[in-house]
């Protein structure tokens, strides 16, 4: 590949993403039937690691894990070096280098590999390096990882990506070239016949563009390369390079919920697990995957048995619609999501693991500590267990329903260990800093992703540095909103006033998320 790189034109953005951790490879592939590297101490390769945000980001997390980046990018590796150095990380390593030119002998053999953003923006005889090295790198028991654009989505969207480079092709200037696509796909959408597909998927585009950043347009819809493979073919890929599909990175893509009666039973009947992601994948009109895989000879099992919940961590966010019922009855009682989602129970061992696992949101429970919570405060209620393992087997298939169904329920392997109470002075770690600096969201101390976009917010964990009290953090917060036009606040007066109330919400939720450090 030629060192003449766009990334070093226009560096892409930095970003961190938990569905690529140690934790979640580990943990899909404990529930698929493999036995993988503990997390704590295990090794991890990154190809096309950018700026290095990413596995930095788990680094600072994991000190006593391996972290190796590579990346073409001459500058993207100087900035992750950097960086490296600032938090003083000595767990981390980066290098400039080709994937085509990298072999065993430069790093040895990793537990997990990843490559997020490469495969689908690179040509096909990179693409074939790329799986030859998870073959070659990948310990016996390892995974890997691979996003990649997918079809029939992504090919629906190749109308708008066509366009934006012709009318772009003459435009050197990485920023003008995505600043003048954005501009033409407006004035195109705008110009279409009205009530056609074509009008649709236009708009569809640019609704999913107002997300991305200037650098995620040029290096994903500008770039020369953007391949969308129907999942069969990736899996085909796989096959020819001696590895198999596990699993995707996240769990509820591979369920059924939201589609119709007709095409869940359509797909949950069919016996190939290839043909049916094949025919999810059709019936959402899939436009990315993040799939996981390992070795061909490991004996995995696509159909986990409820079991397995007994060797992984559970958290959810659920709590009870109503705080005063009490758990212990047969009645049905609703419990609701942190984004107003709700789901029905009306078994007693289940309503009560639910709330312990709300109450405890932020920590992962081992499940057998949370059956033993759960019995706890049904006994605490006055009331008796009846048909205990009757209940147990309903409360493992509802984990199990919700985790592959909804984000309401998260699987887990390791979480790292963070302080989950508010201190007497607040202290985000050096990494949340330089996170804020280049992002709208931080990783907390148990790694859980927070999104933090709002000004207010953003300056609120800006004065959180273990030198202010949580009353001085008010004080100059206050200052801060009286001095600024604020545009996500309406009634400026009623803020002021409410902004202790706010602020006490504000850090007892990000106490439980692990967003504290240790001084």
């Amino acid at each position: 590949m030629s060192d003449d790189f766009s990334y070093d034109r226009l560096l892409y953005p930095s970003k961190f993403f938990v569905q690529t951790s140690p934790d979640r490879l580990a943990t899909q592939a404990t529930l698929f039937g493999i036995t993988p590297a503990e997390v704590e101490t295990c090794s991890m390769l990154e190809l096309g690691c950018g700026d290095g945000f990413n596995l930095i980001s788990q680094a600072f997390l994991l000190p006593n894990a391996r972290f190796v980046g590579i990346d073409l990018g001459r500058e993207h590796i100087t900035e992750a070096k950097a960086e490296a150095e600032v938090l003083g990380l000595k767990n981390v390593e980066f290098a400039q280098m080709d994937v085509m030119e990298m072999s065993e002998s430069d790093f040895g053999k990793f537990d997990f590999i990843i490559a997020h953003g490469l495969f689908s923006w690179v040509p096909e005889f990179v693409r074939e390096k790329v799986l030859a090295l998870f073959k070659e790198l990948l310990n016996e028991n390892g995974v890997g990882y691979i996003s990649y654009s997918a079809g029939p989505g992504a090919h629906a969207r190749e109308a708008a990506r066509h366009a934006m480079r012709f009318h772009t092709s003459e435009i050197d200037d990485p920023m003008e070239k995505s600043s003048e696509a954005l501009s033409f796909l407006s004035f195109l959408s705008e110009n279409a016949p009205e009530l056609t597909i074509y009008k649709a998927a236009l708009m569809s585009e640019i609704q999913r563009h107002q997300a991305h950043s200037t650098s995620d347009i040029f290096h994903d819809d500008l770039s020369d390369i953007n391949r969308a493979f129907y999942f069969h073919e990736f899996a085909k890929l796989l096959e020819e390079a001696g590895l198999q599909y596990l699993a995707e990175a996240e769990l509820h893509a591979m369920g059924t919920h939201g589609l119709s009666k007709d095409a869940a039973e359509f797909a949950e009947a069919t016996e190939s697990i290839i043909d049916r992601e094949q025919y999810l994948d059709l019936f959402r009109n899939r436009e990315f995957r993040q799939t996981l895989f390992c070795h061909e000879a490991l004996d995995l099992e696509h159909e986990p048995a409820p079991e397995i919940l007994s060797d992984l961590l559970i958290a959810s966010p659920l709590s009870l619609k109503d705080q005063a019922i009490r758990v212990g009855s047969t009645r049905t009682e609703t419990f609701v999501g942190s984004k107003g989602e709700t789901i029905e129970i009306d078994v007693p061992l289940a309503k009560a693991a639910l709330v312990h696992l709300g109450r405890s949101w932020g920590k992962a429970v081992p499940f057998n500590e949370l059956v033993n919570k759960a019995e706890a405060m049904i006994t605490a209620e006055g009331k008796k267990l009846e048909k205990k393992e009757e209940q147990l087997d309903i409360l493992r298939k509802v984990l199990m329903r919700l985790a592959f169904s909804t984000n309401l329920v998260q699987l887990h392997v390791h979480q790292p260990d963070a302080p989950t109470h508010v201190p007497e002075k607040p202290i985000i770690s050096s990494l949340n800093r330089r996170q804020m600096a280049r992002a709208n969201n931080i990783l907390t101390g148990l790694n859980i992703d927070i999104a933090v976009a709002d000004p207010v917010s953003r300056k609120a964990l800006d004065l959180m540095d273990g030198t202010r009290s949580v009353k001085e953090i008010a004080e100059e917060l206050a200052t801060f909103v009286a001095n600024n036009r604020i545009e996500e606040i309406d009634k400026k007066k009623i803020f002021l006033r409410d902004l202790p109330i706010w602020l006490d919400d504000n850090l007892k939720q990000l106490a439980r998320l692990g967003a504290f450090t240790r001084v």
